[in-house]
């Protein structure tokens, strides 16, 4: 069995601006294995959002591959692709994106709808995850009854919901102060570390990318050679 999370090839994508084509991604080869911590910097512009969107199925690459846990999702259908990103990818956001009017056992029941588990099912499973992220005592608090940090925490196990391969998070500590950004970053090692939950995050912030294990730089659309080893192990 393969060892791979994600991987791309050659990958690119170009957007149509009025009469003018912007390369967004070049020729991207990436290869994540399963239970990476990967950080990925660049300066804006430089395609950060653009290579989540694409790894996450939330966009299709122009030219290249995209394989994820093995297969070849490259030109799936729409249709199906959303079953993709429901059971194979857990998404966090820098700006949480709960529903406000659910509380947070609810909020992490969501992306469980539909895969044909009971609702007492789905309830475990949103405690035993809350639980996980230190939220035990706030399941029953809706999102502006929480703090940031613990909005993100509620974010992070309801990306957890369905044993997703791989966690792709976008500037997930840009709304946080300097204390709360490093919970964070500890919790999603400690995940990493004792979970083996493969996790990519998105940052322009360097502290935050020296947390992982491995940080990749990307530069005007390419992932450029230089690499660095990040302070966090998972092995």
């Amino acid at each position: 069995m393969s060892n791979v999370a994600l991987k791309t090839e050659k990958m690119g994508r170009v957007y149509k601006l009025g009469g003018r084509q912007v390369q967004a991604l070049s020729d991207v080869n990436l290869e994540i294995e399963k239970g990476d911590f990967i950080s990925i910097m660049g300066p804006s512009g430089s395609g950060k959002t653009t290579l989540l969107n694409v790894l996450g199925c939330l966009d299709k690459p122009t030219h290249g591959k995209v394989l994820l846990d093995g297969v070849d999702i490259t030109n799936v259908a729409e249709r199906n692709l959303h079953k993709t990103r429901k059971h194979k990818i857990g998404f966090v956001f820098q700006t949480f994106n709960l529903m406000p009017w659910l509380n947070a056992v609810e909020n992490v029941e969501l992306p469980m709808e539909g895969t044909g588990k009971t609702k007492e099912e789905t309830r475990k499973r949103a405690v035993e995850l809350l639980n996980m992220v230190g939220l035990s005592e706030r399941k029953e608090h809706r999102p502006q009854k929480l703090s940031a940090g613990e909005q993100q925490r509620v974010a992070i196990a309801r990306a957890l919901a369905n044993n997703p391969a791989i966690v792709l998070a976008d500037e997930v500590t840009g709304n946080l102060d300097g204390k709360t950004k490093l919970e964070i970053m500890k919790l999603l090692g400690k995940l990493n570390a004792e979970q083996e939950t493969t996790i990519v995050i998105v940052t322009h912030d360097g502290q935050v990318a020296s947390m992982a294990g491995r940080i990749l730089f990307l530069s005007d659309g390419k992932l450029i050679a230089k690499e660095k080893q990040g302070t966090h192990q998972n092995k």
